[in-house]
């Protein structure tokens, strides 16, 4: 069963295509925390105000950085 499900091509491409966007997302997302608290910004500020623009950005920036990783 499991030898099935590894050589199931669209499975395994969604599968590599969600694990590369999650590495991709969390270490973009703790790139840029940790840049800016070392510039100063107040973390409570960071998460709360500047968080939501700012995760929205990283989401979509993480959705092309996983397709350029994933072509072919």
């Amino acid at each position: 069963m499991l030898n099935y499900i590894r050589k199931f091509r669209p499975l395994n491409a969604k599968a590599s295509w969600i694990g590369w966007f999650v590495t991709v997302h969390l270490t973009l997302s703790f790139t840029i925390m940790l840049m800016m608290i070392a510039m100063g910004i107040n973390p409570t500020l960071l998460v709360s105000v500047i968080g939501a623009p700012l995760w929205i950005g990283v989401a979509f920036a993480s959705k092309t950085l996983t397709d350029k990783i994933m072509e072919d």
